[in-house]
């Protein structure tokens, strides 16, 4: 088992992943950020003739706006990124356990205008490319999982796995991002159309798709893109894959 988003209660022992799989539990709590110029309510400001009752209702009704706007404001961070925890070793050294992420949920948003003439599905933000750090879920019964993992191949592309290396389209990569080469083989594998092949970065720690295949692109929640967690590791996440060995 690995990744994990299930919201756990207080006390509830963490489903750890036996294969050492990076596990994206529930989101962090967002940050609070104070903004002194958000709210600007002089309750000595109302004229005394008013009253107390009309400083209650003025106050409600300040009140009111600010949480609404608050609500609002928080609703519209939560549609274009998510914040998570990483939990386990398959994505090192690129995630640490414990390390906390922002994610880009609109990096592979998929617009459906098929209702209109000659229209259809289409991705405004641009696809997923080799290199990129992604999530997706992974459906198991009876619960359902987040992964973080590595895009290595997308559609046409062929994947192989023997002698150390990962090979694309026949050619082996030159990985400085990896823990170590893979002590495993795997047969060269087509990636069909609307899917991705993902791994871990610690490819003899991690539970992918040498493992469980290509992953369907419907499946992507969003691309990681900040580490903000430890902050002596404050970084961007760097998207890339390795150069082919000549």
């Amino acid at each position: 088992m690995t990744s994990d988003v299930d919201q756990p209660t207080s006390g509830e022992p963490l489903d750890l992943a036996p294969d050492g799989d990076a596990i994206l539990l529930a989101p962090a709590p967002p940050a609070l950020v104070s903004h002194r110029g958000l709210v600007d309510f002089d309750p000595w400001a109302i004229p005394r003739r008013r009253g107390m009752a009309a400083w209650g209702l003025a106050g409600l009704a300040e009140t009111l706006e600010v949480v609404a706007l608050a609500l609002i404001m928080f609703m519209g961070v939560r549609v274009v990124a998510h914040n998570y925890i990483v939990d386990g070793a398959s994505m090192a050294p690129t995630f640490q356990t414990h390390e906390l992420v922002i994610v880009n949920r609109l990096a592979y948003r998929e617009i459906d205008l098929s209702w209109l003439p000659g229209g259809g599905k289409f991705r405004p933000f641009g696809k997923p490319e080799p290199g990129d750090v992604v999530v997706f879920l992974y459906q198991e019964q009876p619960r359902e999982r987040d992964f973080i993992k590595r895009v290595i191949a997308v559609p046409g592309q062929t994947v192989e796995v023997r002698d150390g290396h990962v090979y694309v389209d026949g050619h082996p990569l030159d990985e400085p991002y990896i823990s170590a080469p893979p002590n495993y083989a795997m047969p060269k594998t087509f990636i069909p159309e609307g899917s991705v092949f993902v791994l871990g970065d610690n490819r003899n720690n991690s539970f992918d798709s040498h493992l469980f295949g290509a992953i369907e692109q419907s499946r992507l929640i969003g691309r990681a893109e900040l580490r903000y967690w430890p902050f002596d590791r404050f970084w961007r996440v760097d998207h890339h894959i390795g150069r082919p060995i000549s």
